[in-house]
């Protein structure tokens, strides 16, 4: 028997939980703080380079995308004084060490849409 459906989701990590925006936070709503249950390499076909799972679901949302901005913060935050120099696995063991961070939200551009939309960075 070959793959099955399933497999192959998987493999690609299409799907998975649903992932924390910053549109997801009412609009009054400034900052979150999030608990890291699990920093990992995102699948190879996904956008950012990175995912945390999250230990309880912030506004109904089980997991972050880290892009390399975020992921540049976290190194930082986690005590990497060249995040860009970091070894991914160092980051990832000193994020679970500490496991709570904040996230404010900020204003971005999104080019899909070209307007102006909430994304969520990590405090620095």
């Amino acid at each position: 028997m070959g793959k099955t459906i399933g497999d192959i989701k998987s493999e690609r990590g299409i799907g998975g939980p649903p992932m924390l925006h910053g549109s997801d936070l009412p609009q009054k709503v400034s900052s979150v703080t999030i608990t890291v249950k699990e920093l990992r390499e995102a699948p190879a076909n996904f956008n950012s380079p990175a995912i945390i799972d999250l230990a309880e679901p912030v506004y109904g949302k089980e997991a972050f995308a880290v892009n390399m901005t975020n992921l540049r913060r976290l190194a930082g935050a986690v005590g990497f004084d060249d995040p860009d120099a970091a070894d991914f696995e160092q980051v990832r063991a000193r994020v679970l060490k500490k496991k709570k961070f904040k996230l404010v939200v900020a204003l971005v551009n999104n080019p899909k849409i070209n307007k102006m939309t909430r994304s969520l960075f990590f405090e620095e």
